[in-house]
């Protein structure tokens, strides 16, 4: 870590962060055993209750089918259909296995009675949640069932034998042929052959059991991927359905950056009219009166030209504090990190900047420049709201997002307000596909972070760490 301060501490080696291990990888199969016997031990049940229940409701429906009533009892089965599908999805997500996700259930809560108790009828996403329920999981289930109990008969058989063994001595299988006695009518056990060969299905079944118990957790995990793989076009949503997604989520982040871009153009408009703009008029003023009195009053024309240069010095500082809103020379030449510990040395707040990006940090153009944006615009925002007496700026990039987050120990209660500033960054954070969260209690401390997509933003790939960028906190 770092911050901004004059003084620095020595660097140190950074770390990295730990890739994401195979799911199919045998540590990790082995690390997911505990959930998958937790979702397949009770599958077969499960399914064969649901099944029964919605088969029993189908079949009554039908046999109604001719009244009223059997019109309602099959859309009651389809709903119950539905939440038997959201728990399968539930389960297999507890599983481990990739999320499945679940259909835009919509409804109408406007519409009379009969048509939303109706509605399923008419919805296919509930019929083929029936099927799944009613048909297909049972019978995977039933696959699931007699795999699971030859895996486990294995292992049971691999246990048992030398326990046997231990306490019979070498011959574990103190059986052998039999024969039947007509005229007594009983079974006669001759211990012959299989006496002999009973070493040899000791370590057959030893063996045996071994190979399963090596193989368990590529079979369970195997299995829950069955499960999910047969339920997702069933249960999840159509690919379509996230396509219209897509392009809707798209849609309002395209309004939103354009709705950011209109309110920032319009804050740079008023700032520059009630501020530069006006101490240049005010300058022009000075420096024209000055003209005038240089060869009768020198002397007063000398103060009006020190006011003058006074005027200049403010204008200039508050384009400069404009311009934060813009990419400065700095950010494009040395990086994010370069700018914002500019940025944090120049706040009128002790700003400690916190960041795990180095100097050689690759991040897109874009999404460095609104991170700069939103940093400048957050320690604005604290130092003329927030009665801070410290600010903490940090930066981190993980899992393809960079995220942002300021600090204050201020008095909280920093809202978002129409035409102000954190909606208009809201607006910015939200058109680039990221997101703004606002956590100010009365009282504080305020908390802002937006979190910016990398991938995605001109073919941003996730950042190059810097091996210098950890460092110990400067005071």
């Amino acid at each position: 870590m770092t911050t901004a301060s004059p003084t620095s501490a020595p660097p140190a080696t950074a770390s990295t962060a730990p890739a994401v291990p195979d799911s199919w990888s045998y540590g990790a199969v082995w690390r997911r055993v505990p959930r998958a016997l937790g979702y397949l031990i009770p599958t077969f049940l499960i399914a064969v209750i649901v099944s029964a229940a919605l088969t029993s409701l189908v079949s009554g429906a039908a046999g109604l089918i001719v009244f009223v009533v059997g019109v309602f009892i099959l859309s009651l089965t389809l709903l119950l259909a539905r939440y038997a599908g959201a728990l399968e999805i539930a389960r297999l997500r507890f599983s481990g296995e990739t999320p499945i996700t679940a259909p835009a259930w919509t409804s109408d809560p406007t519409a009379v009675w009969w048509k939303r108790w109706l509605r399923p009828l008419a919805n296919g996403r509930y019929w083929l949640a029936l099927l799944h329920g009613a048909v297909i999981a049972p019978i995977i289930a039933t696959v699931s069932f007699v795999v699971l109990t030859v895996w486990f008969t294995l292992l049971i058989t691999a246990i048992a034998v030398p326990i046997r063994a231990a306490f019979l001595g070498s011959n574990p299988f103190e059986v052998g042929s039999w024969t039947f006695d007509t005229e007594r009518g009983e079974v006669l056990v001759e211990t012959e052959w299989i006496r002999d060969a009973a070493p040899t299905i000791a370590v057959i079944a030893v063996v045996l059991g071994v190979i399963a118990i090596l193989t368990l957790p590529y079979v369970l995990r195997g299995l829950t991927w069955l499960h999910a793989a047969i339920a997702r076009p069933f249960l999840g949503r159509f690919s379509n359905e996230q396509l219209e997604q897509q392009v809707s989520s798209l849609f309002t982040s395209r309004q939103a950056a354009v709705a950011a871009e209109g309110s920032a153009l319009r804050r740079i408009e008023r700032d520059i009219h009630d501020g530069p703009q006006q101490r240049l008029i005010r300058l022009q003023m000075d420096l024209a009166a000055a003209e005038r009195r240089i060869a009768e009053n020198p002397e007063e024309a000398r103060g009006l030209v020190t006011d003058a240069r006074r005027q200049a010095q403010d204008a200039l500082d508050e384009l400069r504090n404009l311009s934060r809103g813009f990419a400065p020379p700095l950010l494009l030449d040395r990086g994010l990190f370069a700018a914002l510990e500019s940025l944090a040395s120049r706040s009128s707040i002790p700003v400690a900047l916190e960041s795990q990006l180095g100097a050689t940090a690759n991040l897109p153009d874009e999404v460095a420049r609104n991170a700069y944006f939103v940093a400048s615009e957050l320690i604005a925002n604290a130092a003329k709201h927030s009665q801070a007496s410290g600010i903490t700026l940090s930066v981190v990039a993980a899992d393809g997002v960079l995220i942002i987050t300021v600090s204050d120990d201020g008095v909280g209660g920093a809202i978002e307000r129409t035409g102000h500033g954190l909606e208009g960054l809201r607006d910015r954070t939200h058109g680039l596909g990221g997101e703004l969260a606002i956590d100010s209690p009365e009282g504080g401390p305020t908390v802002v972070r937006a979190t910016l997509p990398l991938a995605g933003v001109s073919g941003a790939s996730a950042p190059v760490a810097d091996p210098a960028a950890e460092r110990e906190p400067r005071a």
